[in-house]
């Protein structure tokens, strides 16, 4: 019975301060509704969080007749799992299937045609056969590229198109995918072919992408058309169209062949391709094509919109990225202020802070000489070797282990925080090996390094910069933070995406499935730990707390639901902040419980001490005994008229602010209102000044203006009695 009384006591209490908010609630705000009696369970072990998301599958150009949905869905994850130390994470996914109508088709059939070039020598296609040889005779470069005819749609312009004239309401946890059909486009001899340009380009020099991998950005190997059949990343949205011609699928298919088992035949058919096999009168054959449909859209959903190969993102304060660029032939007359250009600081944490925002980024690049680096330079050496021809070879597994346990821990700390240390050497005719092939770079357990031989950085002049290290940096980065390629073996379609993780092509900045991954994962993790912590702190309350701590209570759930609100609508920042207030309501929750004494105003006064129109200062020593100062803020009244509100920043217990020109007055009224963290405030630190304006001649205008006129009336007065008197 008494712990219903104190239920009781309690609730009333809530119910008097949800009142009284109410009353203070500006009206149009957004209204909350919560269950204040609900019973919440701290968890144990993993704290679980779920969300539920969901992705339209929009069919174009298909005879709907023809698509069995589920077969089209089968092996698409409907729940995924993810955990970080401390917090499960569930992501429950629906699907919609629409089709378009002929006359959406029309419209987007005709966007395509008003953004394309149509000729000759608009693509790439692949000489397979010398890829082939080349493969096993990696000595032997090849030329493996050849210019073909199409039709090259811009990617954007669909992209841009799509977005602002989605077929159905897009889901606002989610994303729109659409699968399809321009098999009317091409020939049935492949002639003539279309595939979708999404606008690779290096983000150091500008330049369009234009070259393939380190094997084949050679003088071989000219003017490679990146050519696209699915492309997404810039939106909530990715595109696949089968029948679109493409050649990085079927060099995947010969280079990494020994890590294939399954080959998919969309890799080397297209629509065209395989309809021309299939009988549609035939079920078996119907069967079939609705596998190659979900094998072709199977790697993007699976490794860009819901991804199994991440880790969730690092639940940390901040992030450091502290990078050497290191130059190898300075005494040879390649100049470190030469290939200053090659990276930028601001570049790469602009990059960064797009891709994790919640936390506070410092970025340092050094460019160094190798020869005035004694111990660097010893480094190098230990695992590199000349060939006769002057190649010089790097065993990169080897050195990435050596500056990791040798010089890593010198410029980076372990503070549980993300710090990734990168190095980047530059040197003239230089292979980096690993793994028994050759790479630019390699990533991991917050380190990068990157091996990339001078002349790959220009075009065939040696004189105009073509590619940079910022795109290579941000990849081997987001290794280090915990991203996985785009591309899995067997799984390589979802390459072609707007972002740096794959191997096809690289763009300035990181995609939105990117961010979307990292700060979606951030802030399960924040939400979950937050409210668990919450639900602790609120099952050890009493019935007699004070009015206070109930307050906080409700606020803390009602920025909750918030912040849950924003997170299903896919505004991670304004979640962020929504969090961000749940947790300082919760703090004042708690410390309202043990601190009833408001804080203490000791000193004040102004700087200068004679305040007149000009700026001046404002500081006062402030303590509190428990809670602490949550914050202090000087008001100023000019002339009992407008209040102005000035925040005050601390400084080792000194508050001050800067108060600017106030404009024309004769009295300045000013004062202080601290509050506590436990929810008390004091107001105190009275200024009064009479302010005596500075004489001006505009000052004596008026009252000359008025003497001008009284004299001027009494000689008009004196001149007219004087006449009377004649």
């Amino acid at each position: 019975m008494r712990e219903q009384r104190m239920q009781n006591m309690r609730r009333a209490i809530v119910c008097c301060i949800l009142f009284l908010l109410l009353l203070t609630t500006p009206l149009g705000e957004d209204k909350i509704s919560l269950d204040v009696t609900k019973t919440y369970t701290p968890s144990q072990g993993l704290i679980p969080i779920e969300r539920e998301w969901a992705a339209n599958i929009v069919v174009v150009g298909y005879d709907q007749a023809l698509i069995d949905e589920t077969i089209l869905l089968a092996g698409l994850p409907t729940t995924r799992f993810y955990s970080s130390e401390l917090v499960g994470i569930t992501y429950n996914i629906d699907y919609n299937v629409v089709y378009a109508d002929s006359s959406y088709i029309n419209d987007l059939r005709q966007v395509m045609l008003d953004n394309s070039i149509n000729g000759s020598d608009t693509g790439t296609r692949l000489d397979e056969t010398a890829l082939l040889y080349q493969k096993s005779h990696l000595d032997e470069p090849q030329r493996i590229f050849y210019p073909r005819s199409g039709r090259e749609i811009d990617a954007y312009a669909v992209e841009d198109w799509l977005e602002e004239n989605p077929y159905t309401a897009k889901p606002n946890l989610g994303y729109t995918f659409y699968l399809v059909n321009f098999s009317e486009f091409d020939s049935q001899d492949h002639s003539f072919e279309h595939w979708y340009n999404y606008h690779p380009v290096d983000p150091d020099t500008g330049e369009d992408q234009d070259w393939f991998r380190l094997e084949w950005d050679n003088a071989l190997n000219p003017n490679v058309t990146m050519d696209y059949p699915f492309f997404g990343g810039r939106y909530n949205s990715f595109v696949v169209d089968p029948s679109a011609h493409q050649w990085y699928l079927k060099w995947c298919r010969i280079w990494w062949s020994e890590s294939i088992v399954t080959e998919y035949d969309f890799w080397t058919e297209d629509l065209e391709d395989k309809m021309s096999t299939l009988n549609m009168g035939v079920p078996a054959d119907v069967d079939a094509l609705n596998v190659y449909l979900s094998e072709s859209i199977w790697d993007p959903i699976n490794l860009l919109l819901f991804p199994y190969q991440h880790q969730p993102a690092s639940y940390v304060a901040s992030g450091t990225l502290k990078g050497l660029v290191i130059c190898m032939d300075v005494a040879e007359g390649t100049s470190v202020e030469s290939l200053e250009w090659v990276t930028d600081a601001g570049m790469q944490k602009a990059h960064l802070e797009e891709l994790y925002p919640f936390i506070d980024w410092t970025v340092d690049i050094e460019f160094l000489d190798i020869d005035e680096e004694s111990a660097w330079n010893t480094l190098f050496w230990m695992d590199a070797y000349v060939e006769p021809d002057g190649t010089t070879v790097v065993d990169g597994y080897a050195m990435f282990g050596t500056i990791y346990d040798a010089m890593k821990s010198l410029y980076t700390v372990d503070d549980g925080n993300i710090n990734v240390f990168g190095v980047v050497f530059i040197k003239k005719q230089m292979e980096m090996h690993a793994y028994g092939r050759t790479y630019t770079g390699l990533g991991g357990g917050g380190q990068t390094v990157i091996w990339k031989s001078w002349d790959r950085y220009y075009r065939p002049d040696e004189v105009t910069p073509k590619d940079g290290i910022s795109s290579v940096q941000l990849h081997e980065t987001m290794h280090a933070v915990g991203f996985h390629h785009s591309w899995q073996h067997e799984h390589y379609s979802s390459d072609f995406s707007w972002g740096p993780m794959g191997y096809f092509a690289f763009h300035n900045g990181t995609s939105t499935f990117d961010k979307n991954w990292v700060q979606g994962t951030y802030l399960d993790q924040m939400e979950a730990l937050l409210l668990n912590e919450f639900l602790v702190e609120q099952a050890d309350l009493g019935a007699s707390e004070r009015p206070e701590t109930y307050l906080a209570e409700q606020q803390a759930l009602a920025v909750f639901a918030k912040a849950t609100a924003f997170y299903e609508e896919m505004d991670w920042q304004a979640a962020f902040d929504a969090l961000s207030e749940a947790s300082d309501w919760m703090k004042r929750m708690v410390l309202s419980r043990v601190d009833d004494t408001p804080p203490v105003i000791h000193t004040y006064g102004t700087n200068p001490d004679e305040v007149g129109t000009a700026p001046f200062f404002y500081s006062a020593i402030v303590t509190d005994d428990y809670a602490g100062i949550e914050n202090v803020t000087l008001y100023a009244q000019v002339d009992q008229g407008d209040i102005h509100a000035f925040p005050s920043s601390n400084h080792r217990g000194n508050w001050s602010v800067f108060v600017p020109a106030l404009g024309h007055t004769t009295n300045l009224t000013m004062w202080l209102v601290v509050h506590d963290w436990g929810m008390n405030s004091f107001t105190g630190g009275h200024v009064e000044v009479f302010v005596i304006p500075p004489f001006s001649f505009a000052d004596l205008l008026i009252p000359l203006t008025i003497a001008a006129g009284v004299a001027c009336s009494m000689i008009g007065i004196g001149v007219y009695l004087m006449k009377r008197k004649r």
